[in-house]
């Protein structure tokens, strides 16, 4: 009943006009059992469900830890109390708040809004509640840095937004939207400076990318390509019209284009026979191979050898590769840094330093999509693929 509950409300604030908040999972590898927090700007309430626990203004500053199935708070002079769940909602126009893990240590980092924190059989869940294209600005500084093109950071807020849009209800049985791990998006905390980031939110606010049947799309992007974009049944389960092998000029003088890594040869062949069946002797073949442009499988003497699973395996900055075995090593010459699907970043970034727009830029890389906004979007438009 809680999930189906949450994907109609998530719906609901999907079709609303209004101001929409989505719920993010942070530090949620890190299994924390203990935080500080701080209240940096604004004024809040401290809350238990429907109970109001106390009024708070800057200069306020939490510790909560987790004992057992209860988290305990205390203020910097008085305990407040046990409880499951309690939140810190902003009562002015804009809070944010510090959250400094203590155990385990990690850095600190701001959030705009909100924060609802839970006690789990593992950790304390800490769900940064914020407004929506306050998310999608944290995430364009965490994605594009901040010295690009004004162009890049709309075709990439837009990126950003449709992803997130898409995948609502990614994370909807455990109580939020998305989370701040790499399987969702990069999320490290509220944007905090760069002009340039809140105009390209503000310029794209509800735009995201849909497809020739008017369905939000997969939107993903990657650091470099290394000229050539893959489809993505070359990296997923299935290709999608959208998303095809684009040749990419723009990203070839970029930090990430090339790259070389060796390994030793030992090491190969182990990988090589822990992938097949059979019992044959690797030693006296050789693993040479060039590949001219992206594939999924290369075979050599026999071997089909996915190269999904040799970059995943060694750690390579991408599977657009090839390989010279010299004997001794196997020396891999590699091309691009990422998965390769969808928009290349440092491609986009040259495109816009030259003097391409946004639309030129997300046209380039998805092939017949359109912009639209989600909040005049209907419902069944959010299929997943």
């Amino acid at each position: 009943m809680r999930v189906s509950t949450f994907i109609i409300l998530a719906f609901v604030c999907i079709q609303t006009q209004k101001a929409q908040n989505i719920n993010i999972s942070v530090f949620g590898e890190k299994e924390i059992n203990s935080i500080v927090v701080n209240i940096k700007q604004g004024k809040y309430l401290l809350k238990k469900g429907k109970e109001t626990l106390g009024e708070y203004k800057k200069g306020n500053i939490f510790h909560i830890s987790r004992f057992g199935n209860e988290l305990e708070i205390r203020d910097k002079r008085n305990f407040i109390g046990n409880f499951i769940e309690i939140e810190l909602i902003c009562t002015s126009g804009s809070g944010i708040l510090n959250v400094k893990p203590v155990n385990p240590v990690a850095e600190g980092r701001e959030y705009d809004d909100n924060l609802i924190m839970t006690c789990t059989d593992k950790q304390i869940r800490i769900i940064n509640k914020l407004d929506l294209e306050k998310y999608i600005a944290s995430v364009l500084e965490a994605e594009g840095g901040n010295h690009a093109p004004s162009e890049y950071y709309k075709a990439q807020a837009i990126l950003i937004r449709t992803f997130a849009i898409k995948n609502m209800l990614k994370h909807a049985e455990e109580g939020f939207n998305l989370c701040d791990a790499v399987h969702c998006q990069a999320f490290k905390g509220r944007s905090t400076s760069n002009s340039l980031i809140q105009y390209a939110t503000q310029s794209t606010s509800g735009k995201v990318l849909i497809d020739n049947e008017s369905v939000v799309i997969m939107s993903p992007f990657h650091s470099n390509c290394g000229g050539e974009t893959s489809t993505a049944g070359q990296v997923w389960l299935k290709d999608l019209p959208y998303l095809q092998s684009v040749k990419d000029p723009f990203c070839l003088r970029s930090s990430n284009a090339s790259w070389a890594q060796s390994i030793n040869r030992k090491d190969w062949i182990n990988f090589i026979n822990s992938s097949k069946s059979n019992t044959i002797n690797y030693e006296n073949y050789n693993f040479t191979f060039h590949s001219p442009h992206r594939t999924k499988f290369v075979l050599i003497n026999g071997i089909n050898i996915n190269l999904r699973t040799v970059r995943e395996t060694f750690h390579l900055k991408s599977a657009f590769f090839s390989v010279k075995d010299t004997g001794e090593e196997i020396i891999i010459s590699g091309r691009g840094y990422g998965h390769g699907v969808g928009m290349c970043q440092q491609g986009a970034m040259e495109m816009a330093a030259v003097g391409y727009t946004c639309l030129d830029i997300l046209h380039f890389y998805f092939h017949d999509v359109k912009i639209a906004d989600y909040r005049e979007i209907e419902l069944h438009r959010f299929k997943p693929e």
